[in-house]
């Protein structure tokens, strides 16, 4: 049984009960409220995952709890990206005084770097191990488009998938593939209407509006969050293509969080589009953002009067909602000048272009599902957005709706589809409750595993494959070249990278990893 609850303010994030083993998808404002709600100890929580950069508001705080309870704190697992802009989120936050902070309980920024100090950096596709009290479970990142690192996580046990995440039609196309194999999906945020409006469509128009402005003589404010969401990367790329073409080219500012996005970009080629990924490897940048810099047409600030020798107009100027009166003040005269509505905004300087939708469309889900043999069910939070009608009338998918309590999905344990393993005495309980060991399920060791052996947990009792005859140095001389070093000489050897032991028996070699 799967059990899932919306939690924390807003209901921003997702508890998961999958295997036995309770797992955070984000961690919003007053997830401790919601934990108690639902009458779970914090102690239960196993791990929290990063599926974007502002979803980690309530970490500190309920790492504090932790501390002060003196209880061993669940896992942190996150994209490189997504762990760092969390961090730049957080410290922002624990410097505003409470009346900006919506009068929240504050944290201090020793309790931020403290509270990633024990983060676990994971890679698409790189699979983690987490042990529970009943199973071990499989967990692995993909991409879900939502910004440079944003991720899509699959949860494997028992041979069933639960995909937890939100995502988007971006350059970085999200994994599909994850959402195909799995059994049930957990999709946070929303389903676009619009199958012909993709983010990058977007982006492109957006330029142009942007592009049209400065012809005109005029200046452009972009409003920005500073976080993922807001695509900031490929909308300043987006831009700088636009206004190339122009004849009067204006200079692009970026301050305070949207510089320090940008800044922080030309570290993560592994992120990045693959166009991106080819040009890293010519030795090119991976982001045009770094050549933009260099030419001088990107200019990046921490604050305003940082800008006092470089400013010129007409310009375009990224930056924060907090800094968005300054602009609006200093161009009120200026009947050219104009705020891209990039976000969802207001403002006094007349708007062009429309609000970001940056979710997967309706469209696009059902096609992918349709084809699938085994669709899977679709959970989506009640009243975060209407169904859309491709979805609510595509057969192929099972729509379960979310609300403020704990529900409950029956799964199907007796056709397991992807790589697990099963304990033998729950193989026994399964057997007496009347169910047939699936096919695909094969025993090892006195552990079941799937079709492919995973990866020996921590836990597990070491697992002994026999092999035939081996010549010992020809096989060290092997593994030399493969830059791996191998310790020790006549009967037993140690590859330490590979924690692995390798035993002579008789005319055999025993190797235990």
């Amino acid at each position: 049984m799967l059990k899932v609850a919306m939690v924390g303010a807003n209901q921003q994030g997702v508890l998961v009960n999958f295997g036995g083993t309770w797992i955070l998808a984000g961690c919003p404002p007053d997830v401790g409220t919601s934990l108690r709600h639902f009458n779970i100890n914090m102690s239960q929580v196993a791990a929290v995952l990063l599926t974007s950069g502002t979803c980690m508001e309530g970490w500190p705080l309920l790492r504090r709890s932790f501390v002060q309870a003196e209880l061993e704190q669940p896992r942190l697992l996150g994209t490189e990206p997504m762990l760092q802009v969390a961090q730049s989120h957080l410290r922002d936050l624990a410097m505003m005084r409470p009346s900006q902070n919506g009068g929240g309980e504050l944290f201090s920024l020793e309790e931020v770097e403290e509270a990633f100090l024990g983060a676990e950096e994971v890679s698409f596709g790189q699979e983690v191990l987490l042990e529970g009290d009943n199973a071990t479970m499989l967990l692995k990142a993909s991409c879900s488009g939502l910004g440079l690192g944003g991720s899509l996580w699959s949860l494997a046990c028992y041979g069933l998938c639960v995909v937890v995440g939100a995502s988007a039609k971006v350059a970085r196309l999200p994994d599909l593939e994850a959402l195909t194999v799995a059994d049930v999906v957990v999709l946070l945020g929303g389903i676009s209407r619009h199958p012909s409006r993709d983010v990058q469509q977007q982006l492109t128009d957006a330029a142009k509006e942007v592009a049209v402005v400065l012809q005109s003589r005029g200046n452009v404010l972009v409003p920005l969050n500073g976080s993922p969401e807001d695509f900031t990367e490929e909308l300043t790329e987006c831009i700088a293509k636009a206004i190339s073409e122009l004849e009067n080219q204006g200079p692009i500012f970026a301050i305070s969080t949207p510089a320090r996005s940008l800044r922080r970009c030309g570290r993560w080629a592994e992120w990045t589009s693959k166009k991106g990924q080819e040009r890293a490897r010519v030795g090119e940048h991976p982001f045009l953002v770094d050549a933009l810099r260099e030419s001088g047409r990107l200019v990046l600030a921490e604050t305003i009067n940082d800008l006092t020798d470089a400013y010129e107009e007409p310009c375009v100027v990224l930056a924060p909602i907090s800094l968005k009166r300054h602009f609006e003040k200093l161009w009120d005269s200026q009947k050219a000048s104009r705020r891209l509505c990039w976000l969802d905004v207001q403002g006094v300087l007349p708007g062009v272009g429309n609000a970001i939708q940056p979710y997967i469309s309706a469209t696009e889900l059902a096609r992918t599902w349709s084809s699938c043999a085994r669709p899977p069910k679709l959970i989506v939070p009640k009243g975060r957005v209407p169904l859309p009608p491709e979805l609510t009338s595509c057969k192929a998918v099972e729509l379960m709706v979310l609300d403020s309590g704990l529900l409950e999905v029956p799964l199907d344990l007796d056709r397991p589809r992807v790589k697990c393993w099963l304990p033998r005495d729950h193989l026994a309980v399964a057997r007496k409750q009347g169910r047939k060991r699936p096919a695909d399920v094969l025993p090892l060791h006195g552990t079941f595993i799937g079709n492919t052996r995973p990866r020996i947990a921590p836990r597990q009792p070491e697992a002994e494959l026999l092999a035939g005859a081996v010549e010992v140095k020809a096989f060290q001389d092997a593994m030399r070249k493969a830059g791996l070093v191998v310790e020790g000489s006549g009967e037993v050897l140690n590859v330490p990278s590979l924690d692995a032991r390798i035993a002579e028996v008789l005319d055999s070699v025993l190797m235990a990893l």
